[in-house]
Protein backbone atom coordinates (compact mmCIF):
# COMPACT_ATOMS: atom_id res chain seq x y z
CA UNK A 1 0.00 0.00 0.00
CA UNK A 2 1.50 3.36 -0.34
CA UNK A 3 0.91 6.00 2.05
CA UNK A 4 -2.08 8.31 2.02
CA UNK A 5 -2.90 11.77 1.46
CA UNK A 6 -3.88 14.28 3.60
CA UNK A 7 -6.49 16.22 3.19
CA UNK A 8 -5.64 19.07 4.97
CA UNK A 9 -2.53 19.85 2.58
CA UNK A 10 -4.74 20.47 -0.46
CA UNK A 11 -7.42 23.24 -1.08
CA UNK A 12 -11.00 21.98 -1.72
CA UNK A 13 -10.51 22.80 -5.27
CA UNK A 14 -7.37 21.19 -6.00
CA UNK A 15 -7.67 17.03 -5.87
CA UNK A 16 -11.30 16.47 -6.46
CA UNK A 17 -10.97 18.72 -9.38
CA UNK A 18 -7.84 16.59 -10.46
CA UNK A 19 -9.44 13.04 -10.48
CA UNK A 20 -12.67 14.06 -12.02
CA UNK A 21 -11.24 15.60 -15.00
CA UNK A 22 -8.17 13.32 -14.94
CA UNK A 23 -10.76 10.34 -15.78
CA UNK A 24 -13.25 11.52 -17.51
CA UNK A 25 -11.15 13.34 -20.20
CA UNK A 26 -10.18 11.77 -22.91
CA UNK A 27 -7.97 14.56 -24.71
CA UNK A 28 -4.43 15.78 -23.93
CA UNK A 29 -5.72 19.17 -23.36
CA UNK A 30 -8.21 18.21 -21.00
CA UNK A 31 -4.82 16.35 -18.92
CA UNK A 32 -2.85 19.82 -19.43
CA UNK A 33 -5.98 21.60 -17.96
CA UNK A 34 -6.40 19.31 -14.91
CA UNK A 35 -3.07 19.48 -14.43
CA UNK A 36 -2.79 23.13 -13.98
CA UNK A 37 -5.69 23.97 -12.21
CA UNK A 38 -4.60 21.15 -10.00
CA UNK A 39 -1.30 22.40 -9.47
CA UNK A 40 -2.29 26.23 -8.47
CA UNK A 41 -4.49 24.78 -5.65
CA UNK A 42 -1.97 22.47 -3.96
CA UNK A 43 -0.04 23.17 -1.88
CA UNK A 44 4.15 21.84 -1.52
CA UNK A 45 2.98 19.33 1.33
CA UNK A 46 0.46 18.49 -0.74
CA UNK A 47 2.46 17.69 -3.79
CA UNK A 48 4.70 15.45 -1.31
CA UNK A 49 2.05 13.70 -0.02
CA UNK A 50 0.20 12.96 -3.80
CA UNK A 51 4.36 11.34 -4.57
CA UNK A 52 3.37 8.95 -1.83
CA UNK A 53 0.14 8.07 -3.57
CA UNK A 54 1.53 6.97 -6.69
CA UNK A 55 1.63 2.96 -7.10
CA UNK A 56 4.45 1.37 -5.49
CA UNK A 57 6.04 0.80 -8.58
CA UNK A 58 6.42 4.16 -9.30
CA UNK A 59 7.34 5.45 -5.86
CA UNK A 60 10.46 2.62 -6.04
CA UNK A 61 11.33 3.97 -9.63
CA UNK A 62 11.89 7.36 -8.71
CA UNK A 63 13.27 7.17 -5.14
CA UNK A 64 14.27 4.38 -3.70
CA UNK A 65 17.64 2.66 -3.31
CA UNK A 66 18.76 1.22 -6.80
CA UNK A 67 19.03 -2.80 -6.99
CA UNK A 68 22.86 -2.91 -7.37
CA UNK A 69 23.34 -0.52 -4.56
CA UNK A 70 21.22 -3.22 -2.19
CA UNK A 71 22.88 -6.04 -3.55
CA UNK A 72 26.19 -4.86 -2.63
CA UNK A 73 25.07 -3.88 0.57
CA UNK A 74 24.11 -7.87 1.78
CA UNK A 75 27.22 -8.57 -0.69
CA UNK A 76 25.19 -10.80 -3.13
CA UNK A 77 27.55 -12.99 -4.96
CA UNK A 78 27.39 -15.82 -7.53
CA UNK A 79 26.45 -19.02 -5.80
CA UNK A 80 24.83 -17.19 -2.45
CA UNK A 81 21.52 -18.44 -1.88
CA UNK A 82 19.41 -14.97 -1.28
CA UNK A 83 15.66 -14.35 0.26
CA UNK A 84 13.52 -11.85 -0.51
CA UNK A 85 10.64 -11.27 1.26
CA UNK A 86 7.32 -9.31 -0.03
CA UNK A 87 8.85 -10.12 -3.19
CA UNK A 88 5.80 -7.88 -5.33
CA UNK A 89 5.92 -8.28 -8.98
CA UNK A 90 9.30 -10.41 -8.60
CA UNK A 91 11.45 -7.54 -10.37
CA UNK A 92 14.18 -7.71 -7.50
CA UNK A 93 13.98 -11.40 -7.08
CA UNK A 94 14.69 -11.78 -11.08
CA UNK A 95 17.84 -9.00 -10.76
CA UNK A 96 18.97 -10.92 -8.09
CA UNK A 97 18.72 -14.89 -9.67
CA UNK A 98 21.30 -13.49 -12.52
CA UNK A 99 23.21 -11.85 -9.62
CA UNK A 100 23.88 -14.98 -8.01
CA UNK A 101 23.45 -17.52 -11.43
CA UNK A 102 23.06 -20.79 -12.16
CA UNK A 103 25.33 -22.05 -8.99
CA UNK A 104 22.88 -20.14 -6.87
CA UNK A 105 18.77 -19.79 -5.38
CA UNK A 106 16.58 -17.29 -4.39
CA UNK A 107 13.43 -17.87 -2.30
CA UNK A 108 10.49 -14.95 -3.46
CA UNK A 109 7.48 -14.48 -0.84
CA UNK A 110 4.55 -13.03 -1.44
CA UNK A 111 1.27 -13.11 0.34
CA UNK A 112 -2.13 -14.02 -0.80
CA UNK A 113 -3.51 -16.30 -3.68
CA UNK A 114 -3.59 -13.33 -6.13
CA UNK A 115 -0.24 -11.67 -5.52
CA UNK A 116 1.62 -15.07 -5.67
CA UNK A 117 -0.08 -16.39 -8.75
CA UNK A 118 1.29 -12.90 -10.72
CA UNK A 119 4.34 -13.46 -8.57
CA UNK A 120 4.42 -17.08 -10.16
CA UNK A 121 3.82 -16.01 -13.74
CA UNK A 122 6.28 -12.99 -13.47
CA UNK A 123 9.26 -15.75 -12.60
CA UNK A 124 7.57 -18.06 -15.25
CA UNK A 125 7.94 -15.32 -18.32
CA UNK A 126 11.03 -14.58 -16.68
CA UNK A 127 12.99 -17.64 -17.48
CA UNK A 128 14.81 -17.83 -14.60
CA UNK A 129 15.04 -21.31 -13.40
CA UNK A 130 16.55 -20.40 -10.46
CA UNK A 131 13.91 -18.97 -7.93
CA UNK A 132 11.57 -20.57 -5.31
CA UNK A 133 7.95 -18.78 -4.88
CA UNK A 134 7.23 -19.43 -1.22
CA UNK A 135 4.09 -18.23 0.37
CA UNK A 136 4.62 -16.04 2.82
CA UNK A 137 2.53 -15.53 6.11
CA UNK A 138 1.94 -12.13 8.25
CA UNK A 139 3.78 -13.52 11.16
CA UNK A 140 6.54 -15.72 9.78
CA UNK A 141 9.17 -16.12 6.50
CA UNK A 142 8.05 -19.62 5.52
CA UNK A 143 11.83 -20.07 4.34
CA UNK A 144 13.79 -22.98 5.39
CA UNK A 145 16.33 -22.36 8.39
CA UNK A 146 19.09 -21.13 8.03
CA UNK A 147 19.40 -21.05 3.95
CA UNK A 148 20.08 -17.82 3.42
CA UNK A 149 23.34 -16.27 2.67
CA UNK A 150 21.48 -12.46 2.48
CA UNK A 151 18.07 -11.54 2.41
CA UNK A 152 16.07 -8.34 1.70
CA UNK A 153 12.89 -6.63 1.58
CA UNK A 154 11.59 -3.52 0.27
CA UNK A 155 8.49 -1.22 1.28
CA UNK A 156 7.73 -3.93 3.11
CA UNK A 157 8.85 -4.11 7.12
CA UNK A 158 6.16 -1.37 7.78
CA UNK A 159 3.41 -3.57 7.02
CA UNK A 160 4.49 -6.06 10.11
CA UNK A 161 1.90 -6.14 12.53
CA UNK A 162 3.80 -8.35 14.84
CA UNK A 163 7.44 -7.18 14.00
CA UNK A 164 8.97 -9.17 16.76
CA UNK A 165 7.66 -12.88 15.07
CA UNK A 166 8.85 -11.69 11.62
CA UNK A 167 12.03 -10.34 12.50
CA UNK A 168 12.76 -14.17 14.83
CA UNK A 169 11.90 -15.76 12.11
CA UNK A 170 14.03 -13.68 9.24
CA UNK A 171 16.88 -14.58 12.32
CA UNK A 172 15.94 -18.22 11.77
CA UNK A 173 16.19 -18.72 7.92
CA UNK A 174 19.68 -16.48 7.53
CA UNK A 175 22.96 -18.08 8.10
CA UNK A 176 25.35 -17.30 10.92
CA UNK A 177 27.18 -14.11 9.19
CA UNK A 178 24.50 -13.52 6.39
CA UNK A 179 23.45 -9.77 5.88
CA UNK A 180 19.85 -8.73 5.96
CA UNK A 181 18.84 -5.39 4.36
CA UNK A 182 15.90 -3.28 5.26
CA UNK A 183 14.54 -0.58 2.61
CA UNK A 184 11.29 1.46 3.82
CA UNK A 185 10.24 5.00 4.20
CA UNK A 186 9.38 7.38 7.26
CA UNK A 187 6.27 8.50 8.18
CA UNK A 188 5.16 11.60 6.60
CA UNK A 189 4.95 12.98 10.51
CA UNK A 190 4.64 11.38 13.57
CA UNK A 191 5.37 7.69 13.61
CA UNK A 192 2.74 5.44 14.51
CA UNK A 193 3.18 4.26 18.54
CA UNK A 194 1.49 0.72 17.08
CA UNK A 195 2.68 -1.47 14.60
CA UNK A 196 -0.49 -2.48 13.47
CA UNK A 197 -1.02 1.50 12.52
CA UNK A 198 2.15 1.85 10.46
CA UNK A 199 0.24 1.46 7.54
CA UNK A 200 -2.19 4.17 8.22
CA UNK A 201 -2.74 7.14 6.83
CA UNK A 202 -1.06 9.96 7.88
CA UNK A 203 1.49 7.94 9.86
CA UNK A 204 2.51 5.66 6.58
CA UNK A 205 6.11 4.38 7.40
CA UNK A 206 8.33 3.58 10.01
CA UNK A 207 11.40 5.10 10.82
CA UNK A 208 15.17 3.26 10.52
CA UNK A 209 15.51 4.34 14.85
CA UNK A 210 12.61 1.99 15.06
CA UNK A 211 13.37 -1.01 12.55
CA UNK A 212 16.47 -1.01 14.37
CA UNK A 213 15.58 -1.27 17.30
CA UNK A 214 13.39 -4.34 16.43
CA UNK A 215 16.27 -5.82 14.49
CA UNK A 216 18.79 -6.06 17.33
CA UNK A 217 16.00 -7.49 19.69
CA UNK A 218 15.65 -10.24 17.82
CA UNK A 219 19.46 -10.66 17.98
CA UNK A 220 20.98 -8.78 14.93
CA UNK A 221 23.65 -6.43 15.10
CA UNK A 222 23.80 -3.45 12.52
CA UNK A 223 26.45 -4.09 9.88
CA UNK A 224 25.61 0.02 7.64
CA UNK A 225 22.94 1.96 7.05
CA UNK A 226 21.72 3.99 3.97
CA UNK A 227 19.56 7.23 3.19
CA UNK A 228 18.10 9.24 0.54
CA UNK A 229 17.82 12.90 -0.13
CA UNK A 230 13.75 11.71 0.30
CA UNK A 231 11.80 9.10 2.82
CA UNK A 232 13.45 6.22 2.07
CA UNK A 233 16.24 4.31 3.88
CA UNK A 234 18.43 0.95 4.00
CA UNK A 235 19.55 -0.61 7.46
CA UNK A 236 21.57 -3.30 6.74
CA UNK A 237 22.06 -5.85 9.46
CA UNK A 238 24.62 -8.92 10.16
CA UNK A 239 23.58 -12.68 11.88
CA UNK A 240 26.08 -12.67 14.26
CA UNK A 241 28.33 -15.92 13.83
CA UNK A 242 28.76 -17.02 17.54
Amino acid sequence: MTPGLPAASIQDTGLLSLHRRHHQSKSHSSHLVATMVFIRHVSAAGIMALLFCLPLSAQRAGSALPADRIFEAIALHSGATVCEVGAGSGDLSIRAAGEVGATGHVFASELGEEHLKALRDRITSSGKDNITVVAGDSTKTNFPDSICDALFLRDVYHHFTNPSSMDAAIFAAVKPGARVAIIDFTPPGKEASKPEDRAKDGMHGVTAETVSREMKGAGFVVAASDVTPQRWFMVVFAKPTH
